[in-house]
């Protein structure tokens, strides 16, 4: 009796596990596809297969999805980002490159729908620190070789040009190709790491 009572158990959350799965996917779909106050509650239980009531116990509201969405992919976007490379411009746009071209659409449309939500807010803002943390990483050398203001200068520069607003800026807006952006990037992290000397130079 016990064993089969641990059995109902486990069936019972490996049930509840998929449902949250099939939730947070179609959210994410949903997010994608629709401004953020055209999305309910409702579309996404539809989209997902369960019932409103099971959705709701999940995650509260609407805010409590886009937290929920937040959180599960959070640790998807960092391991497809990958572990710094050190900082080789090359070897920098090739992650970018990689990581823009699955996930790039969600970025945006978390970066400029922010405003909407203290839960895509606070996505966003982690996203920046992410974002921020891996170029420090990355840059950690020539970033330790350089004093104050110098160091912040180039390690604003770096986040600039490797951030998702210029990859789709160059792919999005302008044609480029993934190969071209890519390129684009390695050569104004290039420029970035050259301009410090210049800077050193301008000091008063």
């Amino acid at each position: 009796m016990k064993e089969t009572r641990q059995y109902r158990q486990a069936a019972r959350a490996d049930a509840a596990s998929r449902n949250t799965e099939r939730i947070l996917g179609a959210a994410l779909e949903l997010f994608i596809e629709r401004p953020y106050d055209q999305i309910t509650l409702a579309a996404v239980a539809q989209r997902a297969g369960v019932g409103l009531q099971t959705l709701i116990r999940r995650v509260g509201t609407k805010d409590g999805l886009a937290e929920a969405v937040g959180a599960w992919i959070a640790p998807q976007v960092a391991e497809d980002l990958g572990t710094p490379p050190g900082p080789d411009p090359t070897r920098v746009a090739a992650a970018f490159r990689r990581h823009y071209q699955r996930w790039a659409a969600v970025l945006d449309r978390n970066l400029t729908q922010q405003d909407s939500s203290p839960a895509l807010a606070a996505n966003a803002e982690g996203g920046r620190r992410a974002h921020r943390e891996w170029i420090e990483e990355a840059f950690a050398e020539p970033l330790a070789a350089l004093a104050e203001p110098v160091r912040s200068t180039l390690r604003a520069r770096l986040v600039a040009v490797t951030g998702v607003e210029l990859w789709l800026v160059l792919t999005a807006h302008e044609g480029l190709t993934a190969g071209q952006a890519e390129d684009t990037i390695a050569m104004l992290v290039r420029a970035a790491l050259a301009a410090p000397d210049a800077d050193r130079k301008q000091e008063p």
